[in-house]
């Protein structure tokens, strides 16, 4: 294999030597004794030395042999040619001090493409803005910085002006926040193998070296105490560049940079742990081989490898083992990590537990199909079941552990990227949902690109592997910044009209993939559109496929906008009931109460305003924002507590229980934290206990309903109420939290489908047996003494 780099090892050994003292009449070429500084270019205000100009600079090194390519480098680089809007003319406005801070871009005009120099002047970073001013440095005289560190690269890279943040959305702060990072505060190893990935001199000094024998045969300790620092990844003279290049594995490219770059030490994904002599997998022989790419070292501590939750075994196509990475991308790893602003990865070096960052907090949720808690679980179990914590069973055991269908079906169910899946990726794969969010108006699953994926072609061939929702499918960057599709629109209509959800600000991420992908008007049966009659005749009609069949699946899975805003939707099958108000008005018998204010959550100049919308501003209102949970859970899956507060903000007792964060008198009554969740823990209760009753209604009709496609079977429907009923059943089954999204339209979908097949029509009451159904009679408030209970 051929590592393309800038710089070889004797390249990188010479350089430091002989800047440090520049000018000895060592090597070859320039002229050492050049003419004094330009007077125009003036002096540094704290050492008096004069400046002397980049093209000064640039006159003696592109003749050296050790410095040329660094010249070349420069010259084609950002620092140089960084920007056609930025010019010598915007001196007054302050943009030079970065941009020009000596103000030397005008000599160097001569030296790069004419079509690179803007009109009104080249603005440039002279050499002498980071190694500081050159006017001593002719013959054998010094240089301020041979080797400029941290401090020299913050006097820019840090804190941005708003302006500019829109043009560098991830790069604010990048000083301050490297001095806050791990590559920063870890301790420095600077003895034999581990100066390698401890020491800048170190990392620049070998960063050839990937294998774990070149570790230990050539890797010596260095005479230096200097953690990771810019030098150390980026190649200082080609701004913007990485130290490692693209790799190459005969001809073909392999590894962007950054891939390189960050796996020269974190090592790559795919990387192999020594296993002979292990009997890692359990089948009662040793293994002699596990992958392709050797680790370089730390392969008994799994959390210091990225190939714990950065692989996803090709050949196991029924399990997601972690994080496709796209090793050829320029933004490999970027695209989730902000890598000037390394956190903690575990709490102690003796812990095994994750941390709390936003990527663990996004390997334990539903989105990563909780692959997080499934590793850890591993990890522990190694740990504390087997005593074999730190050693190359764990590591393999954790790597190789993932989620299957059932942990993850929505990621696992079936092959995504397959061509006859094109419909489902812009939900079930971050790359359709990046690019459907990114525009909606132009999205063509078409041209989704997978080829990240293994064995992924194009209209030839799909892959072995599926994609959890990364990071970069709902984010635009690892700011935290969000794609922003607008307001959706559906792929179904209300009276002949395509249903368009709000703008939700930051929460029309979520609504796509959680607003239904249809409702009641999506259904025909026979050709014809069903009527809102629930006693037409439909009885020759079976649920299943082919012919004179229908199904009930167009709702689809964990539709929560399309339930917040049910009076957009019409998901659910709603009965012809009559209804009056005091005047003797027609009254919807859905509608939502006049207090219900779900939809307008953070978007309303309530408070609290945050512009988030419903969704964001109730799953992600804690610490722990990216596991998207709003109450706790015990191990029982019982509500013991709420991590949001917008419920406690917005409801204060006046329709339902008070729920509070801590103890609150309202209305001399005490509440507590404890009532808040026993009450929300009673509503989930009595809400699946009202779907069992409304699934045995229909179990007594012959229809059984089941959990793959198209979920009910049984001999006919009878009649369009009762396919309305299954109907409902299908959606509110998998709707887990729709007592929460909007309470009274699910429990009066439910009561009136409970009262069409109980009754043959619709009496306003139904019977409940308060012994097997007790908290769904209490949910509906049936009478204790009839157990009958009148429509809500």
């Amino acid at each position: 294999m051929k590592v393309k780099h800038w710089f070889s090892f004797f390249v990188v050994l010479s350089s430091i030597l002989l800047l440090t003292a520049c000018g000895s009449n060592s090597g070859s070429g320039g002229d050492q004794s050049a003419a004094p500084a330009e007077d125009d270019l003036g002096s540094d205000t704290e050492t008096g030395i004069s400046y002397v100009g980049a093209a000064t600079c640039i006159g003696c090194h592109e003749d050296f042999s050790w410095s040329s390519e660094e010249v070349a480098d420069y010259l084609a680089g950002a620092h140089v040619i960084h920007s056609d809007h930025i010019t010598q003319a915007d001196a007054a406005d302050g943009c030079l001090d970065c941009h020009d801070p000596i103000g030397d871009g005008p000599g160097l005009e001569s030296m790069i493409d004419a079509a690179n120099v803007p009109a009104d002047g080249l603005a440039a970073v002279g050499c002498e803005a980071c190694h500081g001013a050159g006017g001593d440095h002719y013959g054998v005289g010094p240089i301020p910085m041979a080797e400029p560190g941290i401090a020299e690269c913050a006097a820019c890279h840090d804190e941005l002006p708003e302006s500019h943040l829109t043009y560098h959305p991830e790069a604010n702060n990048i000083g301050t926040n490297y001095v806050a990072s791990r590559h920063y505060t870890a301790s420095v190893r600077n003895e034999a193998v581990c100066s390698r990935c401890h020491t800048d001199l170190g990392g620049r000094l070998y960063k050839d070296v990937t294998t774990n024998a070149q570790l230990e045969a050539s890797v010596f300790a260095v005479e230096s105490d200097e953690p990771i620092q810019c030098r150390t990844c980026h190649n200082p003279h080609n701004a913007g560049g990485l130290l490692f290049e693209e790799v190459e594995d005969h001809g073909h490219v392999v590894a962007s940079g950054e891939y390189a770059t960050c796996t020269s030490c974190h090592m790559a994904a795919d990387a192999v742990v020594a296993t002979t002599g292990v009997d890692a997998d359990g089948d009662g022989e040793l293994d002699t081989d596990w992958n392709t790419t050797e680790t370089m070292y730390h392969e008994t501590a799994y959390y210091r490898l990225i190939t714990d939750t950065h692989y996803d075994d090709p050949a196991t196509t029924d399990t997601i083992e972690g994080y496709v990475v796209k090793t050829l991308d320029d933004r490999a790893c970027r695209d989730c990590h902000d890598v000037h602003a390394v956190e903690e990865i575990r709490a102690d070096d003796d812990s095994s537990s994750f941390s709390n960052t936003i990527n663990d907090q996004w390997a334990k949720s539903g989105h990563a199909g909780t692959i997080g808690t499934i590793k850890l679980e591993v990890a522990e179990f190694y740990d504390e079941t087997l005593d074999l914590n730190r050693t190359i069973e764990q590591t393999i055991a954790i790597k190789e552990a993932g989620v299957t269908e059932t942990e993850a079906a929505a990621w696992v169910h079936y092959d995504w990227d397959a061509e006859d899946r094109q419909s489902c990726q812009e939900c079930h794969t971050a790359t359709g949902a990046k690019n459907y969010l990114t525009d909606p108006s132009t999205y063509d699953a078409a041209n989704n690109d997978f080829s990240h994926l293994d064995g992924w072609e194009a209209g030839v061939s799909s892959s072995a592997q599926n994609e959890l929702l990364y990071c970069w499918g709902c984010h635009s960057d690892n700011q935290g910044h969000l794609r922003n599709p607008g307001a959706i629109s559906r792929p179904y209509t209300v009276d002949d009209a395509t249903v368009v959800l709000p703008d939700l600000g930051n929460s029309n991420v979520c609504v796509n993939c959680h607003g239904a992908r249809g409702n009641m008007d999506s259904y025909e049966i026979g050709g014809a559109a069903l009527t809102g009659v629930p006693s037409t005749d439909i009885s020759g009609y079976a649920p299943g496929f082919g012919a004179n069949t229908a199904n009930v699946t167009e709702a689809h899975y964990l539709t929560a906008s399309a339930t917040i805003f049910q009076s957009l939707t019409r998901i659910g099958y709603e009965y012809p009931v009559s209804l009056v108000d005091g005047e003797g008005n027609p009254v919807d018998p859905y509608a939502d109460p006049s207090y219900f204010a779900h939809g307008s959550i953070a978007l309303n100049a309530d408070d609290p305003e945050t512009g988030s919308g419903p969704c964001a501003a109730c799953h992600m209102d804690t610490d722990e924002g990216h596991t998207f949970e709003v109450v706790e859970k015990d191990d029982l899956g019982v509500i013991t507590g709420l991590k949001s507060t917008v419920c406690v903000d917005c409801h204060s007792g006046a329709h339902g229980a008070a729920l509070v964060a801590e103890d609150t008198v309202i209305d001399g009554v005490t509440h507590t934290a404890a009532d808040a969740a026993a009450f929300l823990e009673e509503e989930a209760e009595g809400y699946h206990e009202a779907l069992a009753l409304l699934e045995a209604e229909l179990l007594d009709k012959g229809l059984t309903f089941s959990a793959s496609y198209p979920y009910f079977s049984g001999a006919t429907w009878h009649d369009e109420g009762t396919f309305g009923a299954a109907h409902n059943y299908n959606y509110l089954h998998h709707e887990p939290g729709a007592y929460a999204h909007n309470r009274y339209y699910a429990k009066r979908l439910i009561f009136d489908s409970i009262d069409w097949l109980q009754n043959g029509s619709l009496t306003g009451s139904i019977t409940i047996d308060e012994v097997a159904y007790a908290a769904g009679a209490e949910w509906f408030g049936a009478d204790a003494d009839t157990n009958i209970a009148t429509r809500p």
